[in-house]
């Protein structure tokens, strides 16, 4: 089932980032596009819009040491919402 809500639809971007890194799963286009959905996430733009119009061509001339510098925030930004989300939902973390 797809999500329509901003936080259901980031709930599941959070479980796609955190399996394919527990699975060392090779998956630059996914990574890519969970990378630009948290941002969407966190400027307040509704991210079903985002995902329904996300094109990998945003990433074109990008420079590597900013992609890194932002790969970076995502893995922080992950952390955190994990922890978040674990506190809603009562689990210990």
């Amino acid at each position: 089932m797809v999500s329509t809500s901003d936080d259901g639809i980031l709930t599941e971007y959070m479980v796609s980032y955190w399996s394919m890194k527990h699975e060392k799963i090779d998956r630059p286009t996914k990574l890519l596009e969970t990378l630009y959905i948290t941002e969407r996430y966190q400027a307040g733009e509704s991210l079903r819009e985002a995902r329904s119009a996300y094109d990998h061509a945003v990433w074109n001339g990008v420079p590597v040491a900013e992609m890194d510098r932002r790969l970076a925030d995502l893995d922080q930004f992950m952390r955190d919402l994990v922890r978040e989300r674990a506190a809603q939902w009562g689990q210990p973390h």
